[in-house]
């Protein structure tokens, strides 16, 4: 199944419901500098990508899990970083992913290696995989990548781009 369809199911059915358990995480409440501004995740797949269809954003997939020490490194220092969450609030659907639980859907997206981020353009184009452990300014530029390489895709298919 190509990763379009794998959406299309996703949309039809209730997979995703169970996709991802948990409360979305809230930004901080003090702009203080030692404040941690966090990514407010997605609960599930099936909202992600209806989401993206609506906002014209690409859904970015972090994919971890609880036994993964570079998992826990890539949360704590890179996707609590302040511009690096800006960047992804602004540009991205987030969803996250637990690589044990959702095992189906990280085989469709061929994780192999964590922590891995793909990234989808709303129509399930592979815009970005990035595996293993990033700082925030290298993780930006894999985000920044996402964006160019959708804009091409737009540019090809002669939709124009969204800025």
């Amino acid at each position: 199944m190509d990763r379009r369809g794998f959406l299309n199911q996703i949309a039809c059915s209730g997979l995703a419901m169970a996709v991802l358990s948990g409360s979305i995480l809230a930004d901080s409440l003090h702009s203080g500098p030692n404040s941690i501004k966090k990514v407010k995740w997605q609960k599930n797949l099936k909202a992600a990508q209806k989401l993206a269809v609506q906002q014209d954003k690409p859904i970015m997939i972090v994919f971890g899990a609880s036994w993964c020490t570079f998992c826990h490194k890539l949360e704590k220092e890179t996707l609590t970083d302040k511009k690096t969450v800006t960047m992804i609030e602004q540009e991205f659907i987030p969803v996250h992913l637990d690589f044990d639980r959702d095992a189906k859907i990280a085989k469709i997206l061929e994780v192999e290696r964590l922590p891995c981020t793909v990234i989808l353009s709303p129509d399930a184009d592979l815009l970005v995989r990035s595996e293993g452990f990033a700082e925030p300014r290298e993780y930006q530029a894999t985000l920044i990548s996402a964006l160019e390489k959708r804009a091409e895709i737009y540019q090809v298919r002669g939709s124009g781009s969204r800025e």
